[in-house]
């Protein structure tokens, strides 16, 4: 709708943020209204987490919002660099989102477009909401025509697709994609086409928090998933209600449980109708928590059957029979098991000495993520390494970004396991005594690879070296911005 510009108020002597209408809008007189309606809305809001108004402009066709200037990034660029975030950054940053909307809905004003680019993240620590260009006053008529759909197609309630009258549960349905999608690096619901996209929440229930990310904490799992429901009553009733939930001490409280995600077919899991598989091709399936009761009375009971059986042969060898029975055992078995192949070749995993990101054609501040590195070599398939995200699958200004592995000690190399949750990706691999700063400088590759459908082998050759490049070329099939994600590395020799 908008470029919004840095400006100094001269008369009280204030930065100030001035918002200008696009030009070709400028002309539109239902787009003028909206965006004069703003500036109405948002002045009778006073909250610390609302981006405050100062004043409209009205010039030679143009028109504009001087507003309170905020320094910090948005949400969306904070997600865009670091894909997720820890779940005491989500709940901070949903209570301070929910507190701010809370003024609004008192103030009777729906935001109807909460998304992680109207959520800023300011220097001084606050969190604030900003954009209420397609807010609502419910009891004022709405200057769109009946039926039109207003808001980021990602974060719509079902209700806003339904083009049903909304209220305050619209925006904590959006807040709660907003928790979802910082929780678990991806929207509960992204598909193809955005009217596919709106639609699908309509018929579908996406997969809990903790079946993406098993780190999250069960409270904040069921928080989100109260948020998401299709049934607007079934909802947090008020943003004061998701505020207080957020800031309970035991919302982020890591319970001993036995919860355990594992991969299933996703067909099993989103139903023969479905449209809307998760971006990486995969689903899963909640295990859910057992009471430590539940567990442990069969413990025990193995135990105790495993010290008598044990009593039992501890006692019954020394007895003759037992003996006898002894002796039998062990030279039938010595006489029968096949002896083991002296010529087998066998591979191990390798020690990795270092890890660290190549991105020769990167603009800026070298390395992409490096902060996320030892992810890629931390035995845990939960988390990982992933790219910069991107407009293009084949990257655009560059052709390509790696991973660099380094192992303890030259030897001949046989393979490089990847894995990962994305799909249709492609690299290569090449191979050298120590990484390269350019590369051309790595030589040929030894192995390369397109269309992987998530994880991948690739064979080196027995090329010996210390240092082994994956050199991703191609970022696979999405989302909208694409990246890879990388969540094992391992080295065999």
């Amino acid at each position: 709708m908008a470029e919004v510009w840095q400006a100094v108020d001269r008369v009280l002597g204030r930065q100030v943020a001035v918002k200008i209408l696009h030009p070709h809008l400028a002309a539109d007189d239902t787009f003028v209204t909206r965006f004069r309606t703003e500036a109405i809305a948002a002045a009778r809001l006073h909250h610390p987490g609302i981006v405050a108004i100062y004043d409209t402009c009205h010039d030679e066709g143009s028109e504009a919002i001087v507003m309170e200037l905020v320094r910090g990034p948005t949400l969306r660029a904070e997600l865009d660099e670091r894909t997720m975030l820890s779940p005491d950054e989500v709940t901070r940053i949903g209570a301070e989102v929910a507190d701010a909307l809370g003024a609004a809905h008192q103030a009777g004003l729906v935001h109807r477009d909460i998304k992680p680019a109207n959520i800023l993240l300011c220097e001084d620590h606050r969190v604030m909401v900003t954009d209420f260009g397609i807010a609502k006053i419910r009891d004022d008529p709405d200057v769109t025509q009946t039926g039109t759909m207003l808001g980021t197609v990602k974060y719509l309630a079902p209700e806003q697709v339904r083009g049903e009258r909304l209220d305050g549960r619209a925006d904590i349905y959006a807040l709660g994609v907003v928790l979802y999608e910082a929780l678990c690096a991806r929207p509960p619901f992204d598909a193809d086409t955005p009217a596919a996209t709106a639609l699908a929440r309509l018929h579908q229930t996406p997969p809990r928090p903790r079946q993406i990310r098993a780190t999250v904490p069960a409270e904040l799992d069921r928080i989100v998933m109260r948020c998401l429901h299709l049934d607007p009553d079934q909802r947090y009733a008020t943003a004061a209600d998701l505020r207080t939930a957020l800031l309970d001490p035991g919302t982020t409280r890591d319970a001993r449980d036995l919860t355990a995600a594992t991969h299933i077919d996703p067909t099993s899991a989103w139903g023969p109708t479905s449209s809307v598989p998760p971006h990486d091709g995969s689903a899963v399936r909640l295990v859910e928590p057992r009471s430590p009761a539940a567990w442990l009375r069969p413990t025990l009971a193995t135990v105790f059957v495993l010290g008598g059986l044990t009593l039992a042969v501890l006692l019954i060898g020394r007895t003759r029979v037992g003996q006898d029975l002894f002796d039998w055992a062990q030279n039938s078995t010595t006489d029968s098991a096949p002896a083991p192949p002296s010529n087998t070749p066998s591979t191990a995993a390798l020690d990795i000495a270092a890890v660290q990101s190549f991105d020769p054609g990167g603009r800026g501040e070298a390395g992409e993520n490096d902060g996320q590195l030892s992810l890629a070599i931390d035995d845990d398939p939960q988390t990982g390494w992933v790219t910069d995200s991107y407009d293009q699958r084949a990257f655009g200004f560059k052709s390509g970004v790696g991973i660099v592995v380094v192992v303890d000690h030259a030897t001949d190399l046989d393979s490089l396991t990847v894995r990962s949750p994305t799909n249709g990706w492609a690299a290569s691999v090449y191979v050298a005594d120590a990484p390269a700063q350019t590369l051309a400088s790595w030589g040929d590759p030894v192995d390369q690879k397109s269309g992987i459908p998530g994880d991948a082998t690739f064979d080196l050759a027995n090329r010996s070296g210390r240092a082994v490049l994956l050199w991703i070329t191609d970022l696979g099939d999405g989302p909208a911005r694409m990246r890879v994600e990388i969540d094992q590395l391992t080295v065999r020799g």
